[in-house]
């Protein structure tokens, strides 16, 4: 299916963002989140070639409005209703970028590998949260092919960096519309040899993906260990927001830590591993910091995960950086 127009439709949900932006800033605490992987060798270290899931950029504006039906959303079906509830909506704009191993060199390529392939989204999400407790949901429409401009996004990055030229963009997958329904839940345990003390704590999370990009649920916990980690809920990353976390940051005081996150995934569907054969079955570990002054969050991290599909040759990893600004 060819997405005629849709740099015209893009622009178009890029101004919509903008213009939420401005007629919900009188009334709500800001904040931009900006995230981005990539699995370069500045990113992470001794790996000299694009490969899969090369690369990902995601722009959050966050923010608080007085809407209904968020308020209504904060109570329904909430288990610690009882307690104060936050609320927040962010609205994003995002870019993936999948390619083969051996970029610049197809002779050595796999003739099972992963095709090129490009992702470009815009959409919101919706959050409530009570001290110890979570809900995220999210919602995210796209497209997938030549309209997402990865091939170029990719190729002017490594002319910039002065890197060979990715070779095979003519062979990605085409213009498709693409749509995502996530929710997840995270819950900072509270009893036991998990209560939270002044230096850790142990964060849960569960939740589903429904679309037509991915399909899988997942769950997997995160421990901290650092100063002032209050009544946030871990790191941000670029396929799960920080939020509230972010707005609820005091921004009189300095706060770190470390985390390790693992994660597992049962998988029925993801459509960059169309004609190959998926693992049924994927971890995730992820390690990394977090540093917060005053109004600006810093954080760093290496990710690493099993193997996704049987015709791979190696387990694959990436860097993150993000960054966060609350005013």
């Amino acid at each position: 299916m060819k997405l005629r127009g849709f740099g015209k439709r893009g622009k178009r949900s890029l101004f919509f963002i903008f213009l939420v932006f401005f007629s919900v800033r009188a009334f709500a605490e800001d904040a931009i989140s900006l995230y981005i992987e990539n699995d370069s060798r500045i990113l992470k270290p001794n790996h000299k070639t694009d490969r899969h899931y090369t690369h990902g950029t995601k722009l959050v504006y966050l923010t608080q409005p007085k809407w209904q039906w968020l308020e209504d959303f904060s109570q329904w079906h909430f288990t610690d209703a009882d307690q104060p509830v936050d609320t927040a909506v962010g609205f994003f704009l995002g870019q993936n970028i999948y390619t083969p191993d051996h970029v610049d060199e197809p002779a050595k390529r796999n003739d099972d590998d992963m095709v090129y392939a490009g992702w470009l989204y815009t959409g919101m999400f919706a959050q409530r949260a009570t001290d110890d407790l979570l809900d995220h949901l999210e919602l995210n429409v796209g497209v997938i092919g030549p309209s997402s401009k990865a091939e170029q996004v990719q190729k002017e990055i490594h002319e910039l960096l002065n890197s060979d030229e990715p070779i095979g963009w003519d062979d990605q997958l085409g213009d498709e519309l693409a749509v995502d329904l996530s929710f997840m839940r995270k819950q900072r345990l509270q009893n036991g040899w998990f209560e939270p003390t002044e230096s850790t704590d142990f964060i849960t999370e569960y939740g589903f993906t429904v679309g037509s990009v991915h399909r899988h649920l997942q769950a997997g916990v995160t421990v901290r260990y650092g100063f002032n980690l209050d009544n946030t809920f871990g790191p941000g990353r670029l396929a799960l927001p920080s939020g509230i976390s972010t707005l609820r940051k005091d921004e009189t005081a300095r706060s770190g830590y470390l985390f390790a996150r693992v994660t597992g995934k049962a998988i029925e569907h993801n459509r960059f591993l169309t004609g190959l054969d998926p693992e049924p079955l994927m971890g995730e570990f992820q390690i990394g910091a977090v540093y917060q002054y005053k109004k600006l969050e810093l954080g760093y991290s290496q990710t690493f995960f099993t193997q996704e599909f049987e015709e791979q040759s190696g387990k694959d990893s990436f860097g993150a950086v993000t960054l966060s600004w609350k005013f």
